[in-house]
C-alpha cells in the first residue's frame, strides 16, 4: 500500500493562522483583552508586509522583515507600546513553531531583541495629596461623594487595577469580614483585606446606593446611566483630583502609590506580591520606583549602621 503523506497545497499566510492562534489562546485561558492584543499585532504585521510588497506566507517571513516592521512601529508608537507589539508577535511565532503545531520550522524572531523602553517611573501621590483627594469626597455626603470616596479608598487600600475595581459586583464585598474579592489577570481570584475606613466608606455607599434606580443591578458602581465603565471610574477620579488641587492624575498612580506605602510601612515582598496580584517579582522594582529613595532613607533611619556602633 502506498504511504500517505500530509502536505499543504499552499503555504499558510499570516491571517490564515489567526483563527487557530485565537483558539489556542482561549484554551490557555487568556483574557479577551490579551487575545485581542496578540492577534492585533499579527494583523498589523500582515498589513505592513502587504503594503511594502513583502511576503505574507508565515514560512517566508524573516528577521529582517520583523526588524523593518518594528522600526515602523517605533516611529508610530510609544516605545512601551512597540515593545508590547513585539512581545505579542513573539507569542504568535512561538505557537506557530511549537512541536504540536509545526506551521513553520523556525521563528523569524530568533535572536531579535525587543525595543528598549526608557524608564519613566510613575510618580506616587504624596500622603498630603491623598488626604486632599479624600477631603474633597468626604465633604460631599451625597450619592456621588460616597461612591467616589469608596472608589478612591479601595484603590489606595488594595492597590487594585482599574479593571478589577470596575468589574466589582456587590456580592464581591464582605464587609463583615472586611474583604473584597477581585478577579485579576487571567481570571484568577484573590481576596484582599480592607481597612476600617474603607469598610466604613463602602457601607455608607451601599446604604445610599439602595435608593438608586439601578440598585438591583449586580455591578457595584452606579452612575447616572447605570453601571459605570472603567473609563467612567477613571474620569471620576481625575475630576476629584482636579478639585483637590492635585492636577492631572491617572488612576494607575494610585496603584503605584499603594505599592509604595505598603513597602514603606514594612510589608515584605511576598505580602506585597500577593496583595497586588503579581506573579512576576520584577514588578516589585517597577511599582513605586519613583519613591525608592524615600524607602531607602526610611530603612536607614531604622537600621543605621553608624548608630549601632
Amino acid at each position: 500500500m502506498a504511504s500517505v503523506t500530509r502536505a499543504r497545497i499552499t503555504a499558510p499566510k499570516l491571517l490564515d493562522l489567526v483563527p487557530s492562534f485565537q483558539l489556542h489562546l482561549r484554551a490557555e485561558n487568556k483574557s479577551p483583552k490579551t487575545i485581542e492584543s496578540y492577534t492585533e499585532a499579527v494583523r498589523r504585521l500582515h498589513d505592513y508586509l502587504a503594503a511594502n510588497g513583502m511576503p505574507l506566507e508565515a514560512a517566508s517571513i524573516t528577521g529582517e522583515h520583523i526588524e523593518s516592521f518594528m522600526a515602523d512601529q517605533l516611529a508610530r508608537l510609544r516605545p512601551a507600546s512597540a515593545r508590547a507589539r513585539f512581545a505579542s508577535l513573539r507569542q504568535f511565532f512561538t505557537w506557530a513553531t511549537s512541536r504540536d503545531e509545526r506551521e513553520i520550522d523556525r521563528s523569524p524572531m530568533e535572536g531579535l531583541k525587543p525595543p528598549k523602553v526608557p524608564e519613566h517611573p510613575v510618580p506616587v501621590i504624596s500622603i498630603e495629596g491623598l488626604r486632599a483627594l479624600l477631603r474633597v469626597v468626604d465633604h460631599d455626603s451625597g450619592f456621588y461623594g460616597r461612591r467616589d470616596a469608596s472608589i478612591i479608598r479601595l484603590f489606595v487600600d488594595t492597590g487594585a487595577r482599574l479593571s478589577e475595581i470596575a468589574n466589582l459586583r456587590v456580592a464581591d464585598l464582605d464587609l463583615g469580614a472586611a474583604t473584597v474579592s477581585f478577579i485579576g489577570k487571567g481570571g484568577g481570584q484573590r481576596i484582599n483585606p480592607i481597612g476600617n475606613k474603607t469598610t466604613k466608606a463602602l457601607d455608607r455607599y451601599l446604604r445610599t446606593r439602595a435608593g438608586h434606580r439601578d440598585e438591583a443591578r449586580e455591578a457595584l458602581w452606579l452612575g447616572r446611566s447605570g453601571p459605570m465603565s472603567s473609563f467612567g471610574i477613571a474620569e471620576a477620579v481625575k475630576r476629584r483630583a482636579i478639585e483637590a488641587g492635585i492636577g492631572e492624575m491617572h488612576v494607575h498612580q494610585l496603584r503605584h502609590s499603594a505599592a509604595h506605602y505598603l513597602r514603606l510601612a514594612g510589608a515584605d515582598d511576598d505580602a506585597v506580591l500577593r496583595l497586588m496580584g503579581w506573579r512576576d517579582r520584577s514588578m516589585l522594582h517597577r511599582y513605586g520606583a519613583s519613591a525608592a529613595d524615600e524607602r531607602a532613607r526610611e530603612v536607614h533611619k531604622r537600621l543605621s549602621p553608624g548608630d549601632r556602633l
